[in-house]
């Protein structure tokens, strides 16, 4: 993993920056690396200190971490904010490009995303599948995305205005897949190169499971607004102008300000639904652990009448 990531060059860095004491934060499903992470650096002769805390994208800085320590190093995600003492180190995955020589797609012209394990490759992708005769548009999204291609859990922007008939998503399970077909319209094909399964992406029965958590959260009296304190999830704006909306229909909502949103942390509340403006994979991929329907702020537009089904969207952090 350290190869991967250029152990060398984040030393080098922090010796630059004269640093002492280094935090390290990992999202969850690297942690069980930080042993090995943190022995690398303190035989550099720095002391580390392991953020413990959940970790959901470069969105999600651990502020606290950060004034205890002189360098804060983020693994597994490209920057979305840009500060001085945190140094961003993305994990990228290795692929063979011989495997896209036997994919089938009907459509030549596509609109190439991935996420940004694989995103870093695309380039070489492009040229691969421009050598079979397809007309490849290769885009760059909004700021929160750095690399050409690049979708996030919260922004397609990359696939704003596209041309192409369909898109072809490099990378792991069908969240963003799914997201790329919703926010085009278009036909989406997923290609995952650690287990080489190539499929078209349906979005049917995705769209059944939010439409039932909206007829949930319709019969409730009540429900809350969650507002996330993580410095690149806060939408508190977006919150007020909610309730402002609830007000005017006779819905009843509060708003929640809180630093992790998570079952736990909800169970000694008594409301019926919960909308959450915080990171949309809240909603999407964690919805089964809550007791009671979690809504994205579209989903909350539909049960106050403001937006139609046909108008469904991603929720997106632009």
């Amino acid at each position: 993993m350290l190869n991967r990531i250029k152990f060398d060059e984040i030393v080098k860095a922090l010796k630059e920056k004269n640093a002492k004491i280094v935090g390290i934060q990992l999202p969850d499903g690297l942690k069980y690396k930080c042993d090995e992470i943190a022995k690398c650096f303190e035989s550099h002769g720095f002391k580390v200190i392991i953020s413990g805390s959940g970790c959901y994208g470069a969105c999600d800085i651990d502020l606290d971490l950060l004034k205890e320590v002189d360098i804060l190093i983020h693994f597994a995600h490209t920057p979305i904010f840009e500060f001085e003492n945190v140094i961003y180190v993305p994990y990228f995955v290795e692929y063979d490009l011989e495997d896209l020589k036997h994919l089938k797609i009907e459509e030549k012209s596509l609109a190439l995303i991935a996420s940004v394990q694989y995103a870093w490759k695309l380039e070489d992708v492009k040229r691969v599948l421009e050598e079979r005769g397809y007309r490849v548009e290769l885009k760059k999204g909004s700021g929160r995305v750095k690399m050409p291609g690049q979708v996030l859990g919260c922004n397609y922007t990359v696939l704003r205005d596209s041309k192409a008939e369909a898109v072809l998503f490099i990378g792991d399970g069908l969240f963003h897949p799914i997201g790329a077909k919703i926010y085009t319209g278009k036909k989406v094909y997923r290609f995952s190169p650690l287990d080489k399964e190539f499929e078209e992406v349906e979005v049917e029965d995705f769209l059944k499971r939010r439409m039932l958590s909206v007829s949930k959260a319709m019969e409730a009296d009540k429900g809350a607004i969650l507002v996330s304190k993580k410095v690149g999830q806060k939408r508190l704006s977006l919150a007020l102008r909610l309730k402002e909306e609830a007000d005017k229909v006779g819905k009843r909502v509060d708003v929640i300000y809180l630093d992790e949103i998570t079952p736990e942390k909800l169970s000694n509340f008594l409301y019926g639904y919960y909308v959450n403006t915080a990171c949309p994979r809240i909603s999407y991929d964690d919805f089964e652990l809550f007791k009671v329907p979690i809504l994205t702020p579209q989903e909350f537009e539909i049960l106050l009448g403001l937006r139609s089904w046909e108008k469904y969207e991603m929720d997106e952090i632009i």
